[in-house]
């Protein structure tokens, strides 16, 4: 395991954000504070000058060599959650220059770890930025390189060609139903799901509360008159249950969701071909 001593004692979902940069370089690691402690050693900060102006500076030492990094940026929070994601970023970018130095590694996707990058790409173009200032801002920003910039317009150009409002969407929803049973539990299962076997009758009251469950949430959105871009039915194996209790659910959907007809896509997840009948596939 590659120890990594910060100079400071920072809090743990900044540890945590630390070591899920280290872990691209080193097949594990461990950030921790003990200044004490024998490793790689990275004194890390961020100052704001008069103006305004975030600087933040690394440096790396192990044994006689030593590696620097500085990025600047102007604050642009107003005090909230913003600043701390600010400095979280303008962290994140010194630390994984100092790293790149040291291993002589490229992160091509630059300090993106446990994000979407397409999720990020439509968030600036929702701003009102063109795909070239787009381009920049990923690069200068979040360290990604320009093949992934490039690949990540290339992405969106084919999004909006098959959806090409996908950038006003943002006032519409998509929702997730749950049925959370499967013919038999996986060992290697982490989701929340269950062997249907019926006993007690606890598959029907599941699926009475879920019909409850969705006319209230048709009846919030009807009066707020808020769209549905898309339907999935997920699990477990939403297939696990009988034919005619998914026509159920398909009939208090259809009765309760408002704008059904414009709904763009409806997905039930069939993960297990041993739970799918000619009934089932004609629901």
């Amino acid at each position: 395991m590659q120890k990594i001593i910060v100079d400071k004692p920072f809090e743990q979902d900044w540890i945590r954000m630390f070591t899920h940069l280290a872990n691209l370089f080193f097949e594990q690691s461990k950030v921790i504070n003990d200044p004490a402690e024998e490793g790689i050693h990275i004194d890390i900060s961020v100052d704001k000058d008069e103006d305004g102006l975030l600087r933040g500076n690394a440096t790396l030492k192990q044994d006689d060599n030593e590696y620097s990094a500085t990025f600047t940026e102007q604050e642009t929070s107003d005090g909230s959650e913003t600043e701390n994601r600010q400095l979280k970023r303008i962290y994140s970018h010194v630390f994984l220059e100092v790293l790149e130095q040291f291993t002589g590694m490229k992160q091509s996707w630059g300090i993106l770890t446990g994000i979407r990058p397409m999720k990020l790409y439509h968030k600036y173009r929702q701003m009102g930025n063109d795909r070239e200032t787009v381009k920049q801002l990923l690069m200068d920003k979040h360290r990604i390189s320009e093949e992934k910039s490039e690949l990540l317009e290339t992405i969106e150009r084919v999004q909006l060609g098959a959806i090409p409002d996908l950038h006003e969407l943002k006032d519409e929803v998509s929702i997730y139903i749950g049925i959370p049973f499967c013919p038999t539990k996986c060992a290697y299962c982490t989701f929340p799901a269950y062997a249907i076997h019926r006993k007690n009758g606890r598959v029907e009251s599941f699926l009475d509360g879920l019909h409850e469950e969705i006319r209230e949430i048709g009846s919030w959105l009807t009066k707020r008159d808020i769209k549905i871009t898309t339907i999935y039915f997920g699990g477990g194996t939403p297939t696990s249950i009988e034919a005619e209790e998914m026509d159920a659910l398909y009939q208090t959907m259809y009765d309760s969701f408002p704008y059904m007809k414009e709904v763009r896509e409806v997905t039930v997840e069939a993960g297990r071909p041993d739970t799918i009948t000619q009934l089932k596939s004609m629901s």
